[in-house]
């Protein structure tokens, strides 16, 4: 599975109100600290992140990025982009987000795309000399 970073400027966003902002997407369904969504055979699971600094959530954030007040931060860990993209559109519908998608985007939720969660390969010796 792959994993995206959800930062919410909302501190009162939780669990329970993903899953109602999900709703749109998808079933869901919250089991203690997991949210599953799920849409035909495609599914992800979202967590609440409770220690940002243990879980590296900013580590390769420009300094100038790292949100000073307190956020509410959930990890997405995902095989279909589409629903993940899915997913964080309907959170940015209500409340503005960041998305770290691990793949170097660093994106307001607004402006996530499903085609930036997928992993380029690079291949070297071909295409322009790499």
């Amino acid at each position: 599975m792959e994993t995206l970073a959800l930062i919410v400027d909302d501190r009162t966003v939780d669990l329970g109100k993903l899953a109602e902002f999900a709703r749109s997407v998808g079933d869901v369904a919250v089991d203690g600290p997991v949210l599953t969504l799920r849409r035909g055979d495609e599914h992800c699971h979202v967590v609440e992140v409770s220690d940002p600094e243990a879980d590296g959530i900013f580590e390769d954030w420009p300094q100038a990025r790292i949100p000073t007040s307190p956020r509410a931060i959930f990890s997405v860990d995902y095989r279909a982009p589409d629903l993940a993209a899915a997913l964080v559109q309907s959170i940015a519908q209500r409340c503005p987000l960041t998305v770290d998608t691990n793949y170097g985007h660093l994106v307001p939720g607004g402006d996530l795309t499903p085609d930036m969660l997928i992993p380029r390969v690079r291949i070297c010796g071909l295409g322009g000399g790499e």
